[in-house]
């Protein structure tokens, strides 16, 4: 028998490591850190861009809202003015009385409606009718602007008595009322239903008449006129309604006869009587006292302003010590508000 074959394993040569790869070390704290920094910075700038893009996003949305409001106002008041009518017959067709304060004019009490201590200023103070910019979109109209009716025409429906094309009462008029928890500031287009019972027929063409100036709630009742009902509102958020009224002199010119002469409280009355002299026609003569050019100014607050003028009557913002309570509100009114004015031509001539 021949001896066992021997067998030998061949040694295992491992891979050479070049020496550079010897020098490789891991990433130190120092790095990690840097790192960190860095990461923490980008993401700040891209939070403050991110911000940035949100706040310039909501104050775009805020100015196109307002601007929604301030377009429905002042569009459905053209219609109404530029079909206004009238008569000379000395009676008052078109009247628009200045409202410093709350105290037997405007609402007249409608319902959740409430001016309390706090709220946009009131009294003579709160008036600021000839700025010293001469710009209608700088002044103040009192604690609830203008109170504003007359009497107009609408569109022939032809499908019922209400809606014909006959004259009837309507007014504008500016509230501050509670919708559901927190108060808010709303213009009110009232209507009067042209004929029937508790009509603009039954009640007559004057707005001084008992029926004009007793306020009623009930929808189209002559009494809308003294105190809107609550389905005609007609703008949010609108914190002042102004106006200025220029009458043709017989010299063929315009001049401003509201709110020129007007103290507050008081009020322009067209009664279309060619032998009245009215206050604050600059001593020229006029052919009539109906208005012939109006522009009509409306202050809407943004959605932030809303909040802002909220928490200030709320008393949850304090003025600073050198500003009173007064002008602190319009201050933070002004900052977050937007003003929009029109002129509308009066084209129609009393009859």
């Amino acid at each position: 028998m021949s001896p066992p074959k021997e067998y030998r394993l061949a040694p295992i040569r491992l891979p050479q490591i070049p020496p550079s790869a010897k020098r490789t070390r891991g990433i130190t704290l120092v790095e990690v850190l840097v790192a960190a920094a860095v990461t923490l910075l980008l993401a700040g700038l891209l939070l403050a861009v991110a911000s940035n893009l949100l706040i310039a996003w909501g104050r775009a949305t805020g100015s196109l809202e307002a601007e929604g409001q301030a377009d429905i106002v002042l569009d459905q008041l053209a219609r109404d003015l530029e079909a206004t009518v009238s008569r000379a017959d000395a009676q008052a067709w078109f009247v628009a009385t200045v409202q410093n304060d709350q105290s037997g004019a405007g609402d007249a009490g409608m319902t959740n409606e409430d001016w309390p201590t706090g709220a946009k200023p009131g009294g003579l103070g709160s008036l600021l009718l000839e700025p010293g910019s001469g710009q209608l979109a700088d002044a103040h109209f009192g604690q609830a602007g203008v109170w504003l009716r007359f009497f107009t025409t609408q569109p022939d429906a032809n499908d019922q008595p209400a809606n014909r094309s006959v004259p009837r009462a309507v007014a504008y008029q500016l509230v501050r009322r509670r919708n559901g928890g927190q108060y808010v500031y709303q213009l009110y287009r009232s209507q009067v239903r042209p004929s029937g019972a508790s009509s603009t027929f039954g009640a007559g063409y004057s707005l001084f008449a008992p029926a004009y100036t007793t306020p009623s709630g009930v929808a189209q009742n002559p009494g809308n006129v003294r105190r809107p009902n609550a389905q005609y509102l007609i703008g949010n958020n609108i914190i002042d309604f102004g106006m200025r009224v220029w009458a043709r002199a017989t010299d063929g010119s315009r001049v401003l006869v509201f709110p020129s002469g007007i103290a507050g409280g008081q009020s322009l009355v067209a009664t279309t009587d060619s032998t009245t002299t009215p206050i604050g026609y600059a001593g020229k003569p006029v052919t009539r006292t109906f208005p012939a050019t109006i522009d009509i100014m409306v202050r809407v607050l943004s959605p932030d302003g809303k909040t802002a003028i909220s928490n200030l009557e709320a008393g949850f913002t304090q003025p600073p010590p050198n500003a009173s309570a007064a002008d602190f509100w319009w201050r933070v009114a002004e900052a977050h508000s937007s003003v929009f004015v029109r002129r509308i031509e009066i084209l129609s001539q009393p009859l």
